[in-house]
């Protein structure tokens, strides 16, 4: 699975605060290169270690 492709999994699964949304979403639109990707993959995985990803309710 790609960096990009996590990430949207991430997103599915989880609510992060709009700042992190907006900023993701900015430095991806400047930058598709697969480290870089990576790296903001990281950054989503990071704030989720540490709480601030709250996982989506199942319905």
């Amino acid at each position: 699975m790609s960096a990009i492709e996590q990430i949207n999994a991430l997103l599915s699964d989880y609510e992060f605060p709009l700042a992190v949304l907006q900023d993701v979403n900015h430095r991806l639109e400047c930058c598709q290169d697969e480290s870089y990707v990576g790296q903001q993959l990281r950054y989503l995985e990071n704030l989720v270690e540490r709480g601030f990803g709250k996982m989506r309710k199942s319905e």
